[in-house]
């Protein structure tokens, strides 16, 4: 290798600087999956253990830091200045790999990315023994066997302890010196458990009844009612569907492939039917990995269940990394496990061996997913006119692809016919793997037109399932994760850690069942805890365990493990009842304490570990969007079916988890609200607080319609006082009565806004949205504009991708860049005066896929202005100052795609400021004409209450 170049002694000194905080659990995970098995292949041949060429070492972070004899070749926090990063681009002289062919953009823009994160590497530099892992075995919390310990004894002197769970909690805080804090009043309880339990408000008759009953048994009732409520099944489903990381679309695919899949919507509305049925969670888990094996001719319906498995992302079709993924979703799904980390060696930290991976791996490549047409038909009133047609239909484009297929066969035979003298005779289950490139595409075609007809309204619903192949697979270990450097053969079993040390072959087909019940096993001391530890998430904002995707070495141990391993041994107890475990946690007093903070607590334990109060929480994107659905009278209650578009007009009123994801372009307020990314399994939702949420609640159409929909209801156009008008608003809102204060208050907006309307926004205008590029050369931007809008976007067409523009897309928060070079992105905003403008707005990519994005602001008076690369997941800040603009300038915003079209969606909803302020987000608009009138007074006083922390908290 050529050396690197030497780099300042100032940068040696900020490159050798250690981090100063440990890494995440997912900055963890990142480099497991996404870095290490670069280094392992591509690197370490010449600079590994064995071999140092150049005198560089790359098996540890610091050897990367130390660099070469010529100093550090990396920068830490910055890949551009990284002489590393430099050369696996091939930039300058040196290049590597030395004398191969450069490495693929994915795993250049993942070692970017590492370097621009600080490189984290997890603590063990050194490689780990499969001996020394394994020995944590014995010692892991997490992998001794659970418990049933008996409630410790405590004072109470406040006798604040009424269940088992508050005696465990009760405990800690005594140790401490600590008080629990009193219970909450009865709306906020009754608010905190409606919400927990449905993802929806109380009434104000609901609220009235439960502050009137004054039973000792009034809360049990209640949550007993809820539970029973089929909202129930939609809340705690779409927690599920996280965990599952469901998605409607298949993400980035090739040669046309259609993205939807037809029937993703049987396995949410199967989730959703589990949870309202209170399913044992022990055939929870076995009909999301075998439901095939259990289900019935006369009831298919559990075989709707392994959506789990087929619901991922198809990753351009690879199968290994499709496999990855569904190892991935099941052992840390089901037992908080990290199993994919030894896709290319033994798990660095916990004790799982490669060998246990590609067990595994046996076990799902010996799976097939069948044709639609293959698959049962699951119980639904279906109309029979509707099934008549889709029949005929399906019949047609069968035979097309039969008759297509067969001419195939016979070209592909006369060909042999002509070069062999021998016709080849070509089976039919073979056929559609032998045809060109061209005839691929034209078989795709036919076969997308089926997917099509399957995702529509005609077709019966069907699981979108897989079964086990004609004949397993036995699989070997692939050297260093590589598939194609196939080592030591492995039987299909389970993780040795857990099996005793001696797992057993799997004899029954794949081994999904024999997988199933090893999980479901009373006597896998991960399974129980795992799900516990996630429903106490769900209900406290924080588990017990606060790692809940990992309860391995680098996991977090639980704050209090005798309470975990308790309501485990219950919950296995109680017939694995997912219902009595909500109710164990939901009667305690810690559950139902006041969520107010109290200094001398908050000194001591000021991230709440032990429990002397009720975390305040936010609502979620699904609860606060069904909320102002329910409070405006607008929430459609019909359950089940496929998917419905949430973010463009005419907007939907079912409930959020009916909603369409499409995880290829998932819309920016999903982002904004911190929605759970469906590429992966997601333990738990990142919580954050950024303007865009609240500016969502300002300007949003969606919003602005419900507030409309409020003011419009029956009850509020009774002949009454404007005094009774804001107080039938606090009811419907809050489900409380207005103070007076708060009435005087909401008397002066009204009147000031009846007394001093605010101008019609003219600024819209200003704003063309359309696609192009830029010519350096020329310093021209060809600009044509988009002609079509959804309702929430501009893009080339009805269907995306065009057919001629491909991704285009802009909306009120960013977009998608274009296919290629020609066809960019362009937001383009018009000066309607002379002066002198900044510009600021962070430029984001999301997606951690693919190469990235490049950023352009190129100015029709003085060129480019600005001009950026985005990484995946990175952002760019931009912020211009003194621009100089004459009347009818424009400013363009371009984006265009990096290497390959790959995950280009992005955030940029730029702002520009000089003698008025221009927003890209708020003046967003489609044609001229598509615009809503302004809101009247006491619609505007309606918004303003609906964007208030009482309405959008839980407490």
């Amino acid at each position: 290798m050529t050396r690197l170049v030497f780099l300042p002694a100032f940068t040696a000194i900020c490159a050798l600087t250690p981090r100063a905080v440990a890494i995440t659990p997912q900055e963890t995970e990142f480099f497991e999956k996404q870095v290490r098995p670069v280094l392992v292949e591509q690197c370490y041949k010449c600079h590994g253990p064995d071999k140092q060429k150049g005198a560089l070492r790359m098996d540890s972070r610091a050897a990367i830091l130390k660099g070469t004899d010529d100093g550090p070749i990396v920068v830490v926090g910055q890949p551009d200045q990284s002489e590393l990063i430099k050369s696996i681009k091939h930039i300058g002289d040196s290049k590597m790999p030395e004398k191969a062919d450069k490495l693929p953009d994915a795993q250049i823009a993942a070692l970017e990315q590492w370097v621009k994160m600080g490189m984290p590497w997890p603590d063990n530099d050194g490689p780990s023994k499969p001996s020394t892992t394994m020995e944590l075995a014995k010692t892991h919390w997490s992998l001794q066997p659970i418990k049933n310990p008996a409630p410790p004894a405590v004072k109470d002197a406040q006798h604040w302890a009424k269940t088992p769970v508050d005696q465990f909690v009760l405990a800690k805080l005594e140790e401490k010196h600590l008080a629990p804090s009193p219970i909450a009043e009865k709306r906020t309880l009754l608010r905190r458990a409606t919400f927990d339990l449905t993802g929806l408000p109380p009434t104000p008759a609901e609220v009235e009844a439960f502050e009137k009953d004054h039973a000792p048994d009034a809360f049990a009732k209640v949550v007993d009612r809820l539970l029973a409520s089929p909202h129930y099944g939609e809340r705690w489903g779409r927690y599920w569907l996280d965990v599952a990381r469901y998605a409607d679309t298949k993400g980035y695919l090739a040669g046309g492939e259609e993205r939807k899949y037809p029937f993703s919507y049987t396995y949410r509305d199967w989730v959703i039917r589990a949870f309202n049925e209170d399913l044992p969670y022990d055939q929870f888990i076995t009909q999301q990995i075998a439901g095939d094996r259990v289900a019935t001719k006369d009831d298919p319906r559990p075989m709707a269940a392994l959506g789990f498995l087929t619901l991922g992302r198809r990753f351009l079709n690879s199968q290994p990394d499709i496999i990855d993924d569904r190892i991935d979703v099941v052992c840390r799904g089901f037992m908080g496990l990290t199993v994919v980390c030894a896709r290319c060696h033994d798990h660095k930290f916990d004790p799982i061996l490669q060998k246990d991976y590609y067990a595994l791996y046996g076990v799902f490549a010996s799976t097939v997913e069948p044709l639609a047409k293959d698959l049962p038909e699951l119980p639904t009133a279906s109309d029979p006119a509707n099934e008549a047609e889709y029949k005929k239909q399906l019949a047609v484009l069968d035979d097309q692809s039969a008759k297509f297929l067969d001419a195939s066969r016979r070209d592909y035979a006369l060909r042999t016919l002509t070069l062999l003298g021998v016709p080849a005779v070509i089976p039919p289950d073979i056929a559609s793997r032998l045809l060109d490139k061209g005839a691929k595409l034209e078989f795709t075609k036919i076969r997308n037109k089926i997917d099509e007809l399957n995702a529509g309204p005609l077709a019966p619903p069907r699981p979108q399932a897989l079964i086990d192949a004609p004949q397993p697979m036995n699989p070997h270990v692939f050297i260093r994760g590589n598939p194609g450097r196939p080592g030591e053969a492995v039987p299909r079993r389970f993780i040795q850690v857990l099996s005793g040390g001696d797992p057993q072959p799997f004899k029954d087909g794949s081994g999904r069942l024999e997988l199933a019940q090893a999980i479901a096993s009373k006597t896998n001391p991960l399974t129980a805890r795992v799900f516990v530890n996630r429903v106490w998430n769900s209900h406290f904002g924080a588990g017990l365990v606060r790692t809940p995707g990992d309860f391995g070495i680098k996991g977090e141990p639980p704050t209090h493990p005798e309470l975990l391993d308790y309501l485990a041994s219950r919950f296995m107890a109680e017939g694995w009842s997912i219902k009595k475990l909500h109710r164990a946690i939901m009667l305690s007093s810690v559950y139902q304490q006041s969520s107010d903070l109290r200094n001398d607590a908050a000194q001591a334990d000021p991230e709440n570990r032990l429990l002397w109060h009720m975390n305040r929480r936010r609502l979620d994107f699904e609860a606060m969007r069904d909320s102002l659905l329910a409070v405006a009278g607008q929430l459609d209650t019909s359950m089940g079916g496929r998917p419905v578009e949430l973010t463009a007009a005419p907007w939907a009123k079912r409930r959020a988890v009916y909603g369409l994801i499409d995880r290829q372009n998932l819309p920016g307020v999903f982002h904004t609200f911190d929605f759970a990314t469906p590429d992966a399994t997601s333990p738990q939702r990142h919580v954050t607080t950024v303007p865009q949420q609240a500016l969502f609640m300002m300007n949003n159409p969606f919003v602005i319609e419900q507030a409309r929909a409020l003011v419009a209801k029956p009850e509020f156009h009774q002949p009454q006082a404007y005094e009774a008008q804001v107080a039938e608003l606090y009811e419907c809102v809050y489900a409380r009565k207005a103070a007076a204060s708060e009435v005087d208050a909401g008397l002066r907006f009204v009147m000031n806004a009846i007394t001093n309307p605010s101008p019609r926004d003219a600024d819209l205008l200003l704003w063309e949205y359309g696609w192009g590029a830029y010519d350096e050369a020329a310093h021209k931007v060809d600009f044509h504009k988009l002609t079509f809008f959804n309702g929430k976007a501009w893009q080339g067409s009805a269907k995306v991708p065009d057919p001629t523009l491909g991704y285009v897309t802009i909306n009120a928060e960013g977009g998608h860049a274009g296919n290629d070079h020609a066809h960019d992105t362009i937001r383009r905003w018009t000066a309607p005066q002379d002066g002198v403008v900044s510009i600021s707005g962070p430029v984001q990519r999301p997606s951690d896929h693919g190469d990235g994005i490049v950023a352009q602001i190129v100015s029709s008076r003085s060129g480019q202005l600005f001009k950026s690369d985005v990484k995946p997941a990175g952002k760019v800040e931009v912020n211009l100052e003194n621009i100089q603009v004459k009347k009818g300038d424009t400013i363009d915003f371009i984006v265009d795609l990096g290497g390959t079209l790959d995950s280009d969606s992005f955030l940029w909803h730029p702002i520009i400021r000089g003698n008025g302020e221009w927003d890209a987000k708020a003046q967003f608009s489609g044609p001229p004409g598509a615009r809503a009138p302004e809101l009247t007074p006491w619609e505007q006083y309606a918004q303003v209450l609906l964007e208030t922390n009482e309405f959008v908290f839980v407490d």
